[in-house]
């Protein structure tokens, strides 16, 4: 998996090198929540490359339902937290959009506490959220009762995306790129 890993990121590693940061930015967030979408806006704002863990655990290991559904949840959320590990131990800095059940494994919210990572929370309401996702189209978990499923998915997460928040911005109504400055200012104060 490091072989695949490495190559996925060693193209777009030079982007970060000189962006004058030594801090990683790591989003967090329930699904809907824009952690791409902010995440390739912060990373453009920035200089980072921008690295998704759930594109480099595609790569790695094909579709994430199919992965999930052969090798259950706990393989699942190991190979993600593998992933993330890797990216955040890279020596050059850059911007994470995790999974969003990252927060679930203790060793993820371990690495997300250490000094060189600057984590930021996207919030966003339910029904944005439910918008984004076009009401859970593709999205299994979702499938039934998409409301419910996020309301009850955000609930269980909330508390552990605080934990490991140094930052929590709302990304309900404002652009992408207004988002990523408003980041950059709480992050990386002048």
């Amino acid at each position: 998996m490091a072989g695949a890993l490495e190559a996925r990121l060693a193209a777009s590693a030079r982007a970060g090198e000189d962006a004058g940061t030594r801090r990683g930015l790591v989003l967090v967030g329930p699904m809907g929540a824009g952690k791409t979408t902010v995440g390739r806006a912060l990373a453009e704002a920035t200089g980072l490359a921008f690295v998704d863990s759930d594109d480099l655990l595609v790569q790695v290991h094909g579709p994430i339902p199919a992965f999930f559904a052969e090798h259950g949840e706990r393989a699942f959320r190991a190979e993600e937290a593998r992933v993330i590990e890797h990216v955040l131990s890279r020596a050059v800095p850059c911007v994470l959009a995790s999974g969003g059940g990252a927060v679930l494994s203790p060793g993820t919210r371990s690495l997300l506490s250490r000094p060189e990572v600057a984590v930021v929370y996207l919030r966003v309401t339910e029904a944005e959220a439910l918008r984004r996702l076009d009401s859970g189209a593709g999205r299994p978990v979702l499938a039934g009762d998409p409301a419910g499923t996020w309301s009850r998915i955000l609930a269980e997460r909330d508390p552990l995306y605080h934990e490991v928040a140094d930052l929590v911005v709302d990304t309900t109504s404002d652009p992408a790129r207004e988002l990523a400055w408003r980041i950059v200012e709480g992050i990386c104060p002048r």
